[in-house]
């Protein structure tokens, strides 16, 4: 009886010493439970949210300092208080409670609405953000339709002045020698009609004088042989005023003068252009982005290739004698503007250096393309009184090619790319980069072929809407 009383003291002490160390665990847990939802502090980045932190540092991605993230509880009174929340109409990663600008681009933010919404419906804003930069741009613009009615199209193409190719003249040797004296010393000199070119002597002509002298000493009742000499020296190139002189003095004259048939500008090398082309022909200026050379001497310097003391050959061509009364403006058209072009169109050219434009008409379109470009080329003929047009200046050219019903928007909203022009659409949370296809311009408006309907609607100002990426995979 003793023993059993015995075995159940020591159990009893067991179940007392168990119970004492549960209760001393329940209390321990309890209190690590407390300190745990004290919440030990989180740092991240204002520019990158995801970034979290359980002590202080810099943000691996753009190096700013981490700041401490508001506790949950804070969070879920502050939304449940539905305070404002404000964002970059550019950057919508960026939010602030209160009214401030970008870190980033420096905009104005704006306040954001319809926050907890978005966040309820699965941060639809954050999908957008998501996608490609170049499929979406998010910013607050004005939008415009496009819209379908006539306008007067109006074609601008650029061009220079040249000379008229019509309008010049050669002056050739028409007997062989050699040069005695030269009265003109550089290209494009004013040269009047009678003017005095230069002297030449030329055995031929020397003989045939020699000729006419001895028949009229010996012979001269033979009015046939002398008549033959005079209609030869005459063939060669000497007036009836010297020939009078050799009969009259009996001595030939050893040099013989040339004399200007024409007026004009001294040219040498008349029928050639630029790099070999024909006058009028131009160059592609598109291309080279040079001016052209509008009266080309024949080795392109300031001085003449004809010396004093050089031989010419018989109906060798010695000079050119250009006429500046007419010139003629070279105009280049893309080929999408060939079709509206027509001969008689009025055309308005402003020439540099000249405050009033000039108008005129399309005389002529060459049949053909210029070699090397794709680029049609048209003359507007322009009368030239006193010289005050220069060739080579050059022009932009407006030509009025009459009305047409189609689509027009303005022409800033349209990005031009070089190889291709895109606009912004506005769509659900954005605008999206679209390329299209243009046409003719008719003041600041201009034609899209491709591309829109009545129905779109895009932004007014593509250039607010620039993007590294937006335009250069655009859609």
């Amino acid at each position: 009886m003793k023993k059993n009383w015995n075995n159940a003291k020591y159990i009893a002490c067991w179940l007392f010493v168990l119970a004492s160390m549960t209760l001393a665990c329940r209390q321990k847990s309890s209190g690590h439970e407390g300190h745990t939802a004290e919440e030990k502090p989180v740092y991240t980045c204002p520019m990158h949210p995801e970034i979290l932190r359980d002590a202080p540092g810099s943000c691996p991605i753009c190096g700013m300092d981490l700041v401490k993230k508001e506790s949950d509880h804070t969070t879920q009174a502050d939304t449940a208080e539905e305070k404002a929340v404000y964002t970059c109409p550019m950057h919508p990663e960026i939010l602030r409670n209160e009214p401030g600008s970008c870190p980033i681009c420096k905009m104005d933010l704006v306040k954001k609405e319809n926050d907890h919404t978005e966040h309820a419906a699965g941060s639809d804003s954050n999908n957008i953000l998501l996608k490609p930069t170049y499929e979406y741009v998010l910013s607050a613009t004005a939008t415009i339709r496009p819209e379908r009615k006539s306008l007067s199209m109006n074609i601008e193409a650029p061009g220079y002045l040249t000379y008229d190719a019509r309008r010049i003249n050669a002056v050739s040797a028409r007997y062989g020698g050699r040069i005695e004296r030269l009265y003109v010393r550089y290209p494009f000199q004013p040269v009047q009609k009678g003017q005095r070119l230069l002297d030449i002597y030329s055995p031929d002509i020397a003989t045939a004088q020699q000729d006419l002298i001895f028949l009229k000493e010996n012979d001269p009742d033979n009015a046939t042989l002398l008549e033959n000499a005079r209609r030869r020296l005459s063939l060669l190139g000497m007036t009836e005023k010297q020939i009078s002189e050799v009969e009259t003095g009996r001595k030939p004259l050893l040099s013989l003068p040339v004399f200007s048939p024409y007026a004009g500008l001294l040219v040498e090398n008349p029928g050639a252009g630029p790099a070999g082309t024909m006058p009028g022909s131009g160059m592609n200026d598109s291309k080279t982005g040079q001016r052209p050379a509008p009266l080309p001497s024949a080795a392109g310097s300031a001085e003449l290739s004809l010396k004093e003391g050089m031989y010419v050959q018989p109906g060798q061509r010695l000079f050119g004698l250009q006429s500046l009364e007419t010139v003629w403006a070279i105009l280049e058209f893309y080929p999408f503007d060939v079709q509206s072009l027509k001969v008689g169109q009025a055309v308005e050219l402003r020439i540099e250096s000249f405050d009033e434009p000039i108008r005129g008409k399309i005389n002529y379109i060459e049949p053909l393309y210029g070699a090397g470009s794709k680029n049609l080329r048209a003359r507007v003929y322009l009368s030239n009184p006193g010289g005050r047009l220069k060739p080579g200046a050059l022009l932009t050219a407006t030509v009025q090619a009459g009305s047409k019903s189609v689509l027009w928007i303005p022409g800033s909203a349209v990005l031009d790319l070089g190889r291709s022009k895109v606009v912004f659409v506005k769509t659900a949370g954005g605008f999206r980069s679209r390329k299209i296809s243009t046409g003719h311009r008719s003041g600041r408006m201009l034609e899209v072929t491709t591309g829109l309907s009545p129905d779109d609607e895009i932004a007014e100002n593509a250039q607010l809407l620039m993007d590294s990426e937006s335009f250069v995979k655009a859609n």
